[in-house]
């Protein structure tokens, strides 16, 4: 405050507006008793600058206060706001989530309904592929009714085998694994070639012992052939790529792109295959 005193400027100010409220008494007065006050509106008039400087920067430190309250008030609003938003984007996304496994557990449902499978929904715990082995684990097993060489499907297609069954999982093993076979048959009406269905370890099967004039064409609808008992009759499994020629053997082949991507698996319905003959 004292530095502030030593301040010529401040102190004319100071001087300037306590002489602009004596002028300004004053001046009151005598227009009170009708007379005038020349001095008075002459230092009235030195000091009115003054004044309206005064007045300004009030004015200004009033807008000034009340835009620093207003401010605050709005930042903190936006901030609710952004985390209202937030909330409800998890909350959509949640529900979509839900949304989208009911649209699964519904088709697995009625492609169980139309199958007449006996509907054991297990979720998939993990995918593991690797060069060796394509398998999966779910979230089922002795205590739910999972028994070794149950089978694993989805609404699309066929999926593989349960090998290995502990008190509450189960390890399917994928109808890619190279170890996996599967008794096929070409759907077409006109073909009805039968031949096995081997895995690669890659993303797509080998269709192979087809007789060397089976009618197979690229396109062609591949489906479970139920022979063997293992697996039910009519389970889609893919569609052929391309056939090639074994010369040497004498037969045909055919690559076949499952209609299942075991990469996207999230749900699979457990059933028994028929039961093979004595």
């Amino acid at each position: 405050m004292r530095n502030l005193w030593r301040d010529n400027r401040f102190r004319i100010i100071v001087v300037l507006a306590v002489l602009a409220l004596f002028v300004g008494i004053q001046h009151n007065r005598a227009m009170q008793r009708g007379a005038a006050n020349p001095f008075a509106e002459a230092v009235m008039a030195l000091v009115a600058p003054v004044q309206s400087a005064l007045r300004s920067t009030g004015d200004f430190l009033s807008d000034f206060g009340y835009g620093v309250v207003h401010g605050r008030r709005l930042r903190e609003q936006n901030q609710r706001l952004q985390r209202e938003i937030e909330a409800l984007r998890a909350a959509q996304t949640a529900l979509e989530e839900v949304q989208q496994e009911n649209d699964r557990l519904r088709r697995l449902l009625q492609f169980a309904q139309s199958r007449k499978i006996r509907p054991l929904v297990a979720r998939v715990l993990a995918i593991q592929p690797s060069a060796y082995f394509h398998t999966l684990i779910v979230n089922r097993g002795q205590v739910e009714g999972v028994r070794p060489r149950m089978v694993a499907v989805t609404d699309r297609g066929l999926v593989g085998l349960v090998y290995l069954v502990t008190r509450h999982t189960a390890h399917v093993l994928l109808i890619t694994d190279p170890n996996a076979s599967v008794g096929a048959r070409i759907q077409r009406a006109e073909s009805r070639a039968v031949g096995v269905c081997r895995g690669r370890g890659e993303d797509y099967l080998v269709l192979t012992f087809l007789s060397k004039d089976a009618d197979v064409r690229p396109g062609d609808v591949v489906i479970t052939s139920g022979l063997g008992g293992v697996y039910p009759a009519g389970v889609p499994i893919g569609t052929v790529e391309q056939v090639l020629e074994q010369r040497q053997a004498g037969m045909r082949e055919a690559r076949v792109k499952p209609f299942v991507n075991v990469m996207q698996i999230e749900e699979v319905l457990l059933t028994r295959g028929e039961t093979p003959p004595s």
